[in-house]
């Protein structure tokens, strides 16, 4: 038997540590992205479908609070919940006002074509993150 160095098992675990928590960071980034693109899904669904009310309404909502910035923050992997967190809704209202500035501004303001480009716009960063995890196993 040999005997065990503390400091190479410090080292050791504090590695282990590092792994785990970049994996889990990972699992929930990817987890929060797939919340994202479903949500994307019923709202392009609710749009498609001209419903109108509650639904849409709660639906569209918590879209543009999450889904836009989620796109566009989820992919800079800050690496602190609270930052990625703030940062998405704050993204998310600033980037649907620049698109309903340009909208209004080119006068092809239509509420429903609107949120159509931007659900769609939304989906290919959305299914990247949500299948990133998949793709590559080595901590991030």
């Amino acid at each position: 038997m040999r005997a065990t160095d503390p400091d190479d098992l410090d080292e050791r675990l504090s590695e282990y540590r590092a792994i785990a928590v970049a994996r889990r960071q990972r699992r929930l980034r990817s987890n929060v992205a797939a919340v994202a693109c479903g949500l994307d899904l019923v709202t392009l669904g609710l749009v498609a479908a001209q419903v109108h009310g509650p639904p849409r309404q709660l639906a569209g909502l918590a879209f543009c609070l999450i889904v836009p910035g989620w796109a566009i923050v989820g992919l800079l992997r800050l690496h602190d919940a609270a930052l990625e967190a703030g940062l998405a809704v704050a993204v998310s209202l600033a980037s649907l006002l620049v698109v309903a500035q340009i909208a209004v501004t080119f006068g092809t303001w239509r509420l429903t074509a609107v949120d159509a480009a931007v659900c769609v716009a939304c989906l290919p960063s959305l299914v990247w993150q949500t299948l990133e995890p998949r793709r590559s196993r080595a901590p991030s």
